[in-house]
């Protein structure tokens, strides 16, 4: 039997690492990814999961740039802000904690980024999970296989998480093969009271998101997992990436989560920004 959540809390995952050769509507700059997730909150998306790139469109973890694609969100619209902190380089990646972000994302051991090699020892691990714990940052738990679910109960047992867990269960790169017993033998293991996302890629992301709903999760879409609407069609936006979902939830006699709502589930409480 089917267990589906009533309220949805779906998060558009902006960019990532997906690049203009992959597809031209991807957002490099900040206004262009600040403009995306505002897009995308009116189109259904409590959450907003942002990576931010430098002038020459590379990966970046300065603290400044998250600030202004922060700023310009906030403006506009009250989705949920998410910032990652996956990368090679640990001093790098937690700068954006320092401007307190509702979200970000808590990656629970290491993984294989294409060439490169993320790397969370378990003091470094005990030391994010504490960081965003006193800045009230509800952690996105990253589970890229059962492994990161053991490292994600011990700092549980060591009280550096604050209930509700969120986790984000990855079938995408680095993670594991998407597949129903691979789903469903993690759901299993998850804590009591824990809420969760599944998260697929390519082809693989809006089943994965189906299944997700299925089994009582929440959804999660958008150019950093997806960049067709359809076969062989590009999205051209994250927004429509979105809509597609939200359809679905709605044909599955769902509803979508807002913001507000979310947050609730989550147990986050609202930032203006206003100092950042």
């Amino acid at each position: 039997m089917f267990s589906a959540p009533r309220k949805v809390i779906l998060t558009a995952a902006l960019c990532g690492g997906t690049t203009r050769d992959q597809t031209p509507h991807v957002p490099y700059s900040p206004e262009e990814i600040a403009d995306s997730a505002i897009a995308a909150g009116t189109a259904g998306a409590a959450i907003c999961h942002i990576h931010v790139r430098d002038e020459q469109g590379q990966p970046t973890y300065e603290a400044p740039v998250y600030a202004s694609v922060i700023r310009r969100i906030r403006e506009k619209s009250d989705i949920i802000i998410n910032c990652t902190t996956g990368g090679p380089v640990y001093d790098e990646r937690r700068k954006v904690l320092g401007l307190n972000p509702e979200m970000a994302t808590l990656n629970c051991g290491s993984t294989n980024l294409g060439d490169r090699v993320m790397l969370n020892s378990n003091v470094e691990l005990e030391k994010m999970s504490r960081e965003m714990l006193e800045r009230h940052i509800k952690p996105e738990i990253m589970i890229h296989s059962q492994g990161f679910l053991q490292n994600a109960k011990r700092l549980m047992a060591k009280q550096l998480i604050a209930p509700p867990p969120f986790f984000n269960l990855f079938f995408a790169s680095g993670g594991m093969a998407a597949t129903a017993k691979n789903l469903l033998y993690l759901v299993e293991h998850l804590p009591s009271g824990a809420r969760w996302v599944a998260t697929g890629s390519g082809d693989d992301a809006y089943p994965t998101a189906v299944q997700s709903i299925l089994n009582g999760g929440h959804a999660r879409i958008g150019l950093e997992d997806c960049i067709h609407i359809s076969r062989g069609q590009l999205a051209e936006s994250n927004a429509q990436l979105v809509s597609k979902l939200v359809r679905i939830i709605h044909e599955l006699d769902l509803d979508v989560a807002t913001p507000t709502e979310a947050r609730e589930l989550l147990n986050i409480t609202f930032r203006s920004y206003d100092e950042v």
